[in-house]
């Protein structure tokens, strides 16, 4: 799940009725009802338009919104959603799913399988232009409707009856059923696309979800509130739940100390050793899918020089980054974050290299080129405005100067701003991104590098590399599947499209009155599974 995106969207008239509970200002927390819980987001989802989403802070609050043929549970597991069960065939090509009958929107339609198919179908129309649509091209045909080459009736997808969901594959996907969790997988209720805003207007909102849409202040807050007619709604114990988008991370922290956050979208790097022993039974840091990665721009000259890219790489000391940040990141010397179900990652050869042998060696690439300390190279490194952004592009630029001679001019911008410059290489050389894995599979993260992606930053384009990656999901061997990933992986790597820099972990802090939270490499939290402690002294 790769990006923080911060866009402010127009803010949403409610309902008088879905006013706060009692409460008379921003601090007064005191009369909130024990069964509101209250959870840092990091900023604004772009959209909750499942099909469009593309960010953490979007998700975070789709999955409590809408439910999937199959969902996540509290630790990050694939579990039935509205789909009660299922059958693969020996072939791992055909999956056919089984409906709950219970299962509800809302307003207390049935949910049935042509609502999942029209969720793909629309998915995958060109003209929605899902970012995360991608996902699902192992459904057979599905990248050629995407491409707009065949119609959506040659998508491999049928709704025989209203109980019934058959997907067909081109090629076995093991990682199909966490894709099927997420929300571009999600059904599409029926007069979702009329005039009325249905993703994001409280008033006009339908899920089948645990929560409701009750309000949505942009910059301010959204509020959901438990769904009745929630097909497991007798499980499901938060009867409100608070969803603010502080993106200042000091400010967040400040707010849980107050009792105004039960849980927070991270900490602050500076605080996580002081909080280690004054709250370490409320501080959660665990492996997570993510990766902070430098891009390089391939399409033109200096950086279409591989001997360059891997000089800039091998001149980074990620020990030392990693520190700095003080989080407990990893360094990365490769794409596929450690703790993958059943894979071996690939890294740089070079990776185990002692400080000044690894120096040494990238100032011998770098002497090989046309740029010397007496005629430096001059790049820019774009990045966006941010704390920890800050920090790394200081620290990366002065490592290219101190061990290269390399001129360095930083390029800060706001993050709207970011976020067009990344679309257009001729305004970058090299970009600071990120990327958090969707699902516990390699693919998730060798995908953002396939020829085809749309999160193909660098314009990555190697045909051996696509090749291995395209042979990879055809084979149902779960070792030799592994095995040509790491292959891509390693073919990648010695092309240098991005130079990695460290690995994620989850962040969190966690009121003791609340139960059920449990780390995941997915880090994923869904408020269905969490309850206030009665009695608790929570303020």
């Amino acid at each position: 799940m790769p990006t923080y995106l911060l866009l402010l969207a127009a803010v949403t008239t409610v309902m008088p009725a879905c006013q706060r509970d009692g409460v008379t200002g921003a601090n007064d927390v005191s009369r909130e009802p024990a069964a509101v819980l209250r959870r840092g987001n990091g900023g604004d989802p772009q959209s909750l338009d499942p099909s469009k989403a593309e960010d953490v802070h979007a998700f975070n609050v789709l999955g409590d919104l809408y439910e999937g043929l199959v969902a996540l549970d509290a630790k990050g597991r694939v579990i039935p959603g509205v789909a009660e069960s299922w059958e693969v065939s020996d072939d791992g090509r055909s999956y056919t799913f089984h409906l709950n009958a219970s299962a509800r929107w809302s307003d207390g339609a049935t949910v049935r399988a042509e609502h999942f198919l029209a969720g793909f179908e629309r998915t995958l129309t060109p003209a929605t232009g899902s970012p995360y649509g991608f996902l699902l091209h192992p459904i057979r045909n599905a990248a050629e409707v995407a491409r707009g080459e065949l119609p959506l009736s040659a998508l491999g997808i049928a709704a025989p009856d209203p109980r019934t969901l058959t997907i067909e594959l081109q090629a076995p996907a093991p990682h199909l059923l966490s894709v099927l969790a997420m929300p571009v997988a999600f059904p599409l209720r029926p007069g979702a696309l009329a005039d009325v805003d249905q993703f994001s207007d409280p008033q006009n909102f339908i899920g089948n979800g645990p929560f409701l849409l009750e309000e949505w202040q942009p910059g301010s807050r959204i509020r959901l509130r438990k769904n009745p007619r929630y097909r497991d709604a007798q499980s499901v114990r938060i009867e409100v739940v608070e969803y603010y988008p502080i993106k200042d991370l000091l400010t967040e922290l400040n707010m849980y100390r107050a009792g105004e956050l039960d849980i927070t979208a991270t900490v602050p790097g500076a605080n996580v050793k002081n909080l280690r022993s004054t709250r370490e039974s409320e501080l959660h840091i665990a492996p997570s899918l993510g990766i902070y990665y430098l891009a390089f721009d391939l399409s033109e000259p200096p950086l279409d020089d591989v001997a360059l890219r891997q000089a800039l790489t091998m001149a980074i000391d990620r020990d030392s980054l990693v520190e700095i940040i003080g989080r407990g990141e990893q360094p990365a010397y490769g794409l596929v974050p450690g703790g993958v179900t059943g894979y071996e990652p690939a890294r740089f050869g070079w990776s185990k290299l002692a400080d000044a042998q690894r120096q040494a060696e990238a100032q011998r690439i770098y002497a090989g080129s046309a740029y010397s300390r007496a005629g430096p190279l001059h790049l820019k490194l774009t990045y966006d405005a941010g704390d920890i952004h800050e920090k790394i592009a200081l620290a990366v630029s002065s490592m290219w100067r101190d061990v290269l001679g390399i001129d360095v001019e930083l390029d800060k911008r706001e993050w709207k701003y970011f976020l067009a410059t990344r679309d257009n290489r001729e305004e970058w050389q090299i970009m600071r991104f990120a990327w958090s894995g969707d699902y516990d599979h390699p693919s998730t993260f060798t995908g953002i590098l396939h020829s085809a992606s749309p999160q193909n930053l660098p314009g990555y384009d190697s045909p051996r590399y696509d090749a291995l990656l395209d042979e990879a999901v055809t084979t149902n061997d779960p070792v030799e599947r592994a095995q040509l990933f790491a292959s891509a992986e390693a073919v990648m790597l010695d092309d240098y499209p991005v130079a990695p820099l460290y690995f994620y972990v989850s962040k969190h802090l966690v009121n003791p009155s609340v139960q059920g939270f449990h780390d995941n490499v997915l880090d994923q939290h869904p408020s269905r599974f969490l309850q206030i402690k009665t009695g608790s002294s929570r303020p």
